[in-house]
């Protein structure tokens, strides 16, 4: 059991937590500290963000801890991220694989599209204001558990540009790196957004927080995918003949999602969805339940642009 334990920060990601602990542990290497919180030493590549065997974890917390393995899930790993788009079952099985110990591959439970619109951060994120306040309200920086959410290039709360860090999310080194001022170096040369792109990016931001926050029981991507076309018949984009074969105006459609969004924002979420004539929107709307991977930020996009609002698709 161990002999103590940092206190969780608001919206602190785990695996800050952990990296606190490491420092406050002296423990010479990142092995140490691995088989004194889990028992074993992982080698998840998406451990920082998704991390498993937290059945162990809680259970060799101090006497008087209340933590909880559902309060990590929900409020300080990218679980409810990756919940979304999976039906109950697969979230449930995704919530079973962090909470045990995995010898498989966490992403493949996940379903994560790797190298898709956000899905795969080389580094974790910081803002630089919430740097600043941190470390004068706690004494410490610390990881936000917000600013690592694929497709949230926007700090929520001061509306800033999030910076990268040199710390790696994907390793199959362990590691535990603290947030602190010199992995969290601030450049000058942020990149600047028009004030339309700006606006489409916050406000994707906030679609996501709305459906991580959610209750929606997703049906599936054959209902997804019936879904869309439902609202593409509607829009005028979608013929449907007997037989099974149908017609899309896969020229209009993409047109209309890059005037809804803008070339800026779309090419800043992935470059992806401004190539070949949006083909590869064209393949998430189509082809969704053929893909073992799922592109969350694509389908939110999406399912925004169609419904203009999240919660009547999924409603």
């Amino acid at each position: 059991m161990l002999s103590f334990f940092p206190t969780l920060y608001p919206d602190e990601l785990l695996y800050s937590t952990l990296a606190r602990y490491h420092i406050r542990s002296g423990n010479k290497n990142f092995k140490q500290t691995d088989l004194e919180l889990f028992g074993y030493s992982s080698q998840q590549v998406c451990k920082v963000t998704l991390t498993n065997n937290l059945n162990y974890l809680v259970k060799n917390l101090p006497l008087r801890s209340q933590q909880t393995v559902d309060n990590l899930l929900q409020n300080h790993t990218l679980y409810p991220f990756y919940a979304t788009f999976l039906i109950p079952q697969e979230a449930w099985l995704l919530k079973d694989s962090m909470s045990k110990k995995l010898s498989g591959s966490i992403l493949e439970v996940a379903k994560v599209a790797t190298g898709s619109s956000g899905e795969s951060k080389k580094f974790l994120k910081f803002c630089p204001k919430c740097l600043e306040e941190d470390t004068q309200q706690y004494g410490e920086p610390y990881w936000h558990r917000t600013h690592q959410v694929p497709g949230i290039l926007f700090c929520p709360i001061h509306g800033v540009v999030l910076c990268d860090s040199c710390v790696a999310v994907e390793s199959k080194g362990i590691h535990y790196y603290a947030a602190s001022l010199d992995n969290c170096l601030v450049i000058t040369d942020v990149k600047s957004f028009t004030n339309q792109a700006l606006k489409t990016l916050l406000t994707l931001t906030n679609d996501i927080n709305l459906l991580i926050h959610s209750n929606f029981a997703f049906k599936g991507l054959v209902w997804l995918r019936t879904q869309y076309q439902r609202y593409l018949v509607n829009k005028g984009l979608l013929q449907i003949f007997p037989g099974g074969k149908f017609k899309f105006d896969e020229y209009a459609f993409s047109k209309l999602i890059f005037d809804f969004y803008g070339q800026e924002s779309l090419e800043a979420l992935n470059p992806k969805l401004t190539q070949h004539q949006g083909k590869y929107f064209s393949h998430c709307l189509l082809g969704c339940d053929l893909n073992p991977a799922i592109d969350r930020i694509t389908h939110i996009l999406m399912v925004k642009f169609l419904a203009n609002s999240i919660e009547a698709f999924f409603q």
